[in-house]
């Protein structure tokens, strides 16, 4: 992540509190809050509760965040670090963007694919339904197709030169002030290689859709191959 994850941590703390704050009025004023919204109060308690447990839980996770960027800025726990040049970092960005945006397309083509397929496929066997299910498919396309979109322009952003510095410790790294962070709870280093002057530190974590592989290349210049070394022996 490009931003501070303090932002999150504050923004975590400030929906938990308003949910906490919402829950306890419901003590001594739940009569007054139910004569005022009838039975939605039920929906908006239900809902302040998942708010609380889903806020509680992310401002742990950026609060980890926050603790391991401190850590990688004060040179606590770190493994190695350098500093790659602009001109060599802007080469370096055109390589992964290319290679990014050409595994991304290839993953977008493949799922719009499908969808033509599915919903072709019912639209075909249920020409009663052939009306709503194209316009299911053009929504569900249009929503993939923006959320690529999206991708592409925050890897560009997290690839455009800044800094040029690289940390890499053991429970995260900062390359070019993105921040990356292996060492929380569902979440695991997994590979460290150096090839071809880049080194690619791979973690993973678990999300509702299965187990998450995240390849962060870190630019390695002629000066920085034995830092580099150093980060794939330690990691």
């Amino acid at each position: 992540m490009l931003t501070d994850p303090r932002v999150g941590l504050w923004g975590a703390l400030a929906a938990a509190a308003l949910s906490g704050i919402w829950l306890l009025i419901q003590w001594p004023y739940g009569d007054t809050v139910f004569a005022t919204i009838s039975y939605a109060a039920y929906a908006a308690d239900l809902f302040a509760i998942f708010i609380l447990l889903g806020a509680g839980a992310a401002a742990l996770l950026f609060w980890r965040y926050t603790q391991v960027k401190v850590d990688l800025l004060a040179g606590r726990n770190v493994v190695s670090r350098w500093v790659v040049d602009p001109a060599v970092f802007r080469k370096f960005a055109d390589v992964v963007d290319a290679s990014d945006a050409a595994d991304k397309r290839g993953a977008l083509l493949l799922v719009l694919g499908f969808i033509v397929v599915i919903f072709g496929a019912f639209a075909v066997f249920d020409p009663e339904a052939a009306s709503f299910m194209v316009g299911m498919a053009a929504v569900v396309a249009t929503l993939i197709v923006v959320a690529y979109l999206w991708g592409g322009r925050v890897r560009r952003v997290q690839l455009t030169p800044r800094s040029g510095t690289v940390i890499v410790g053991r429970d995260g790294l900062l390359v070019n002030d993105v921040l990356h962070v292996w060492r929380t709870p569902l979440s695991r280093l997994t590979d460290v290689r150096l090839e071809s002057g880049i080194l690619t530190v791979t973690y993973g974590f678990l999300s509702r859709m299965g187990w998450q592989s995240v390849d962060v290349p870190l630019p390695v210049p002629p000066d920085a191959v034995g830092a580099a070394q150093q980060v794939a022996e330690a990691l």
